[in-house]
């Protein structure tokens, strides 16, 4: 039987050049360029498809990477604009941090492999699931009387009453996947974690925790289409771990017009909505160049691709930009690809910046060196000032 493939109106083929404008104009519509740079963090986490939050710096410099004025990144610590983005596990099984409308859809795309994965865990923990659902409602109980806690308060409270720590832990994992808990970082900058879980009814009571799959994967995939192509099936089946027959039959589904594309990016046929396309055909010179970008750890706008990852990074060997477990590191892009990496020194409290020789014009590096130091600015200033020497910047898990 055939892979099924969409639809598409009208075909063409990109040399090396019209390419890399096409990609440098994907990358300025999501506020990375110097005249698209955005105004808030909900617009930016939308304009990406969410922010990549495996790492706890990830939020903040992917925001810090986007945003027009470097107070903006701070917003991510305030309240309000928290209640208006949701952190949670879907695409690939890893944290990303989205507005509600895509949150939702992501939930539900992604919901079944994710509960199976939770499940499995308390078959392989000798449990049962009527010993969790217990802890499950005793979880939700404690949470609607007390509002939001720490997950270790979580787990003591209920081993006084009984409630065995291992039996708690699954719950919380299993309650999560399936939306009914939250998790909040309450953390007043990004270099510390303190981790507590609250009702997501409670804290989101708009967020639709119950959406159709189908619908969520359509949704899901005509969102991925619209920020991210061209792409090819195979970005769009690694980018979200849904199947090839998942993501073809969202793409048809979602009723855009479809354009397939040949680069030299890749062998396969790639994919952008006709409209996209036909405005990238009329768009401005400035937006076919996007600068010098310091981009987070494992950030959205890398991590949306796996076949067609040679629009950003060329000829290079996968380690120029990629740790051995296949994150993609704090990258340097200068338009469009890449050209170094960087770290956060969190001695001196500034970025350190690691050029690859002769892949930078000597004219551009004073560039390089004033995107660095505006970043290190900005890291500075969302450094929570007495951190618990005990909580290291690492990756969440449960």
């Amino acid at each position: 039987m055939a892979s099924p493939v969409p639809q598409t109106t009208e075909s063409h083929a990109l040399n090396q050049r019209e390419a890399d404008r096409l990609w440098n104009w994907v990358l300025a519509r999501q506020g990375l360029a110097p005249h698209s740079r955005r105004q808030g963090v909900e617009e930016i986490a939308d304009a990406g498809l969410g922010l990549h939050a495996a790492r706890l710096p990830s939020p903040f410099a992917t925001v810090a990477a986007r945003a027009a004025d470097p107070a903006i990144p701070l917003k991510l610590f305030d309240p309000a604009v928290r209640s208006r983005l949701v952190t949670l596990r879907c695409m690939r099984k890893t944290l990303h941090t989205l507005p509600l409308d895509l949150a939702a859809a992501a939930h539900a795309a992604t919901l079944r492999f994710r509960e199976r994965d939770a499940l499995r865990a308390i078959v392989n923990a000798g449990h049962s699931t009527h010993t969790v659902a217990t802890a499950t409602a005793a979880v939700v109980e404690l949470l609607g009387e007390s509002g939001p806690l720490f997950h270790r308060t979580i787990e003591d409270r209920l081993a006084a009453a009984g409630m065995p720590v291992v039996v708690t832990r699954l719950a919380l994992k299993l309650a999560w996947e399936r939306g009914t808990l939250t998790y909040v970082n309450q953390a007043a900058g990004w270099n510390r974690e303190v981790r507590t879980f609250t009702l997501t009814a409670r804290a989101y009571p708009v967020l639709d925790t119950a959406l159709d799959p189908h619908v969520a994967t359509d949704r899901l995939m005509a969102a991925y289409l619209d920020r991210y192509g061209p792409i090819s099936i195979r970005d769009a089946t690694w980018w979200s771990a849904l199947s090839r027959a998942a993501v073809a039959g969202g793409l048809e589904r979602a009723a855009i017009k479809l354009v397939q594309l040949s680069t030299p990016w890749s062998d396969s046929p790639l994919y952008m909505s006709a409209q996209r396309f036909a405005e990238f055909t009329v768009a401005d010179d400035a937006d076919y160049a996007s600068g010098v970008n310091l981009l987070a750890h494992e950030d959205v706008a890398l991590k949306a691709y796996f076949e067609t990852r040679r629009r950003y990074m060329g000829d290079l060997a996968p380690e120029a930009a990629f740790n051995q477990i296949g994150e993609v590191l704090p990258t340097i892009l200068l338009d469009g690809s890449v050209v170094g990496t960087w770290t956060w020194d969190p001695t001196a409290k500034r970025v350190r910046h690691r050029l690859i020789p002769r892949f930078v014009p000597s004219s551009r590096h004073a560039e390089v060196r004033a995107a660095a130091a505006r970043l290190t600015a900005i890291m500075r200033s969302g450094l929570h000032r007495t951190p618990d020497p005990r909580i290291a910047v690492g990756q969440l898990s449960l």
